[in-house]
């Protein structure tokens, strides 16, 4: 969720100061990341069954590193437009919901005699999270760039799947 976060911390500056979209114009543009998030939740039961929790984890996090490299080449090779940001932040919005449909569930399946809390402690981590590591990235990046999406994706990308691979391997070597 970081990096819907990042999105709509930069999009107003891009999409509007830089692109040269209306207010009326961006905030219709925006929500069609929001309708493809909605758009693919439809489907989320259908792809846990078919992945399950690590694949379907994965399979997001992957989508959130191709979002990311699409940014980045839009930015390098032609003014931010709809294709490159917001076509890409589609991308990133469908990792977004394969990541949030397992996630939750995935990380608390063996605190279920403590399940309000460890909903409240994993909530108020990702909140640090996102907050500090978002607002990082678009102060350092510039937040009227794609930069600060593309760059908050991919760590996290690249983070999440380093710690799906230890924990695979770990699980894998006590079975």
């Amino acid at each position: 969720m970081g990096s819907f976060f990042v999105f709509f911390s930069t999009a107003p500056r891009v999409l509007i100061d830089r692109a040269g979209y209306s207010e009326l114009g961006f905030s219709l543009v925006f929500a069609t990341a929001a309708v493809v998030m909605i758009v693919t939740t439809r489907f989320a039961k259908r792809f846990v069954a078919l992945w399950g929790i690590a694949g379907s984890l994965a399979r997001g996090m992957g989508l959130l590193l191709l979002g990311a490299m699409l940014l980045v080449a839009g930015e390098s090779v032609s003014p931010p437009s709809f294709w490159t940001f917001v076509l890409p932040m589609w991308v990133i919005a469908v990792g977004i919901v394969f990541t949030g449909s397992v996630t939750a569930n995935g990380a608390l399946q063996a605190f279920g005699h403590v399940a309000g809390t460890a909903v409240a402690l994993y909530f108020c981590i990702q909140s640090l999270i996102v907050g500090v590591l978002g607002t990082v990235a678009v102060v350092l990046l510039g937040g009227d760039t794609a930069f600060p999406l593309a760059g908050y994706s991919s760590i996290m990308a690249i983070g999440t799947l380093i710690a799906l691979g230890r924990l695979t391997r770990q699980r894998a070597a006590e079975a």
